[in-house]
This record gives C-alpha cells, sequence and structure tokens, in this order.
C-alpha cells in the first residue's frame, strides 16, 4: 500500500550558461510546521510553530500562509522533524506552486524556485518556508553534495503526491 502523502524532490543546477551539470533525486519529508500548518489553516485550529529565528509563535485557527520561498544551504546534519531552519543557508527565491494535476489514484502538485549563487557554492541542503506574520520552515531536506559554479543556479523541485 502506497503512503497517502508522498513528497519527492528533485534538485537540478546549472552553469551561467544554463547547461545542466547536476540532478539529484530523492523522497523527501516534511517538518512539524507544516503539520501544524495544516491543522491551523485547513481545520482551523489554533497552533503553535518555531519560526526560522527559533522563537515560538501562537497562531490563531484559520491562519493563512503566504509566500512560499525555496531556500538552498550547505548544512549537511541530517533532518529531524522539529528542524526550523536550514543549518547554513546560501541563498533564497520566491516559489511558484503549480496546478494540481490528478493522474490515477493521485492528486500532486510542485512547489519550485532557481536561487542563483553569484559566488557559487556546494548545496547540501534544500527547503521551503512560507510567510504568516513570522516566516516559518516547512521542507527541509538534505541532498548529496552539488557544487553551484560561480553564477551557477540551484533549481529546487518539490512534488507534493496524494493517494485516494
Amino acid at each position: 500500500m502506497k503512503p497517502p502523502i508522498e513528497i519527492m524532490l528533485e534538485v537540478v543546477v546549472r552553469d551561467k550558461n544554463g547547461r545542466i551539470i547536476a540532478r539529484r533525486r530523492k523522497r523527501a519529508g516534511y517538518l512539524n510546521n507544516f503539520v501544524r500548518a495544516i491543522r491551523c489553516n485547513d481545520f482551523y485550529l489554533a497552533e503553535t510553530l518555531r519560526d526560522l529565528g527559533g522563537t515560538n509563535r501562537s497562531l490563531s485557527a484559520g491562519s493563512s500562509f503566504q509566500t512560499p520561498t525555496i531556500r538552498v544551504g550547505s548544512g549537511s546534519t541530517a533532518q529531524t522533524p522539529g528542524d526550523y531552519k536550514l543549518e547554513t543557508e546560501l541563498g533564497t527565491t520566491g516559489a511558484s506552486v503549480g496546478a494540481v494535476v490528478v493522474v490515477g489514484q493521485n492528486s500532486q502538485f510542485t512547489i519550485s524556485g532557481s536561487v542563483t549563487l553569484s559566488a557559487g557554492g556546494t548545496v547540501r541542503e534544500v527547503g521551503v518556508s512560507c510567510v504568516c506574520t513570522y516566516v516559518f520552515l516547512f521542507f527541509r531536506d538534505v541532498v548529496p553534495e552539488v557544487p553551484v559554479p560561480t553564477g551557477g543556479t540551484c533549481t529546487v523541485v518539490y512534488t507534493l503526491i496524494f493517494t485516494a
């Protein structure tokens, strides 16, 4: 039996000319903040989430989340459900949220964005955050390290798959 929620992650690195030089794919995870945000927004329950600064923030029932952001970093510490920030952030960009696509028993959508690293760097962690007065991290994953050359981009695509 497939799990009812599956999250896939793809990280694609391009050089400054747009040529793909690396690709990483893996099953991704979600953080406690994501679960609490669903309860708060979708089930109209008050919740406490931890912001990027590590402060617990109480949110009222029905609070809405906006401004999804892709984050890339160089930290290599394994993900835990209680993570609230990237270990070592290299850059961010606004994220796009794709339309829901239904394929058989699955409904899915993507959250994606491309971060340009003007000075380059080695990406080992990626994530997604959203804003509800404060900034909260919902996803953080560690990937096999991928060097990004000066002026290169790191495209992060999370695909959330829900099985009926």
